[in-house]
């Protein structure tokens, strides 16, 4: 599955630069606003990210605008901070859409471009943005509630998010390709991890390895040739595996994940 993901993706390759795009940018920004900080560290990471892929995930100095951490000084810093995190989240939320929607497409091996995407991501961003958000809050509550509990909370907190993002593993991908609401594809993503095949766990533990190997990498050599390298690198290697996952779903779903845009050949998304 995962070399048939690799072989699909050679053939819609522009799909990479969705990501690396907005990290590199997200890179530029946050470079310009705070510079370039921290140190090396050794750093060990389980990250099980489904979607658009971003490097912001994996480090623990994030210096870039789509991270939570970025180091400003000066007058209405707040401010810049606020406007800078609304903007990417919108802009997250927009391309998250429209990411998902042609590796949907890439799965049917059917063309990607800029056009479908634009067509995704306006039908779909709203509904990313909620899951954005209900993401952030639980993570803001659930962080909060570990602190208070120590060491064995945060442990607890983590186990507990892994939990629910291996099961619900589905979600992102579920909403678009059922073209429904985040809470209804919550229940279907589920159904869908219950039928799931030996392909679904061998792209998982991939995406947990790779993420763990970029990781240790990203943060042990710390520099910023190696985070723009990275950020190429890493857009690569997680859109194969995230268009793997997608291919796994289409196999649980069945025939219809191949035929599903003949009801809507009149425009519909699917």
């Amino acid at each position: 599955m995962i070399g048939q993901a690799f072989d699909r993706l050679r053939r819609s390759a522009s799909l990479v630069a969705y990501p690396v795009v907005l990290d590199l940018l997200a890179l530029m920004l946050g470079l310009a606003f705070g510079g370039f900080h921290g140190q090396s560290r050794f750093t060990l990471k389980l990250s099980l990210g489904v979607g658009l892929p971003s490097v912001s995930g994996l480090l623990d100095q994030n210096v870039m605008a789509n991270g939570v951490n970025i180091s400003l000084g000066g007058p209405g810093v707040p401010g810049l901070l606020l406007l800078l995190t609304v903007a990417f989240l919108l802009l997250t939320a927009y391309v998250q859409g429209g990411f998902i929607g042609l590796l949907h497409q890439a799965a049917k091996d059917r063309p990607v471009s800029f056009g479908l995407f634009q067509q995704y991501a306006g039908a779909f961003w709203l509904r990313f943005l909620g899951i954005l958000l209900l993401v952030g809050l639980f993570t803001l509550a659930a962080g909060g509630l570990s602190l208070i509990l120590g060491p064995a909370g945060i442990l607890l907190f983590l186990m507990v998010y892994l939990t629910l993002r291996v099961l619900y593993v589905y979600w992102e991908f579920t909403v678009v390709v059922e073209n429904c609401g985040i809470g209804e594809a919550w229940g279907r993503a589920r159904e869908f991890f219950r039928n799931r095949t030996a392909d679904t766990t061998a792209v998982i533990v991939a995406i947990l390895a790779s993420n763990f190997a970029f990781a240790l990498v990203l943060n042990g050599l710390w520099s910023p040739p190696v985070l723009v390298l990275g950020i190429f690198a890493y857009g690569y290697v997680a859109t194969g595996l995230q268009l793997a996952l997608m291919l796994t779903l289409h196999d649980i779903r069945g025939p219809e994940a191949m035929e599903d845009a003949v009801a809507a050949e009149s425009g519909g998304l699917t």
